[in-house]
């Protein structure tokens, strides 16, 4: 497991083969004998995001359990603005964007390296209304069209990561 300073973790325990890992907010992971711990689900994946203490973009990429997901992106939905990509750890595409300010959200899917697609917003802003998001570290406008509450996307994202086929999440639209 990769950890990078600026974005800091949840502790968790971790199974690795026959070792268990305990990775604390200080990064340091101490090993031990596995025996008495319940494994960890598989659900696994690999996500980039703004740091938290920093406010940037950071591209490397952290392989995260849903649990820690769930959490990053409800702490980045509380700060002024902030980005995360997610993808499945086995698969480079599809990655979901998601680009988050103030409890709003868009989200898009990146299905291949020349394909992006839009979810549909889900009524947070009216279709007229124009919304800056993060994007990496720009920003970019959307119409409301496309704006969903932070808690909605987020939900789209756990889905995404337990095995939901992109196109049961919503109405995509290309780009």
């Amino acid at each position: 497991m990769l950890l990078h300073q600026p974005l800091v973790l949840p502790r968790r325990l971790v199974a690795r083969n026959s070792f268990l890992r305990v990775v604390g907010p200080d990064h340091r992971i101490v090993r031990g004998p596995r025996q008495g711990f319940l494994p960890v689900p598989d659900e696994r994946a690999l996500v980039a995001a703004t740091s938290l203490e920093t406010g940037r973009f950071i591209s490397a990429e952290l392989s995260v359990d849903r649990d820690d997901l769930v959490a990053l992106i409800d702490r980045l939905s509380m700060v002024e603005q902030a980005y995360v990509e997610v993808r499945l750890a086995n698969d480079e595409f599809p990655a979901l964007l998601v680009g988050l300010r103030r409890g709003i959200a868009v989200v898009q899917c990146m299905s291949g390296p020349e394909s992006m697609a839009l979810l549909a917003g889900d009524g947070s802003s009216a279709a007229s209304e124009v919304v800056d998001v993060l994007i990496m570290d720009e920003l970019a406008t959307f119409t409301g069209e496309y704006v969903r509450g932070s808690a909605r996307a987020r939900d789209v994202v756990v889905k995404f990561v337990d095995g939901a086929d992109l196109w049961s999440l919503g109405e995509w639209h290309d780009v």
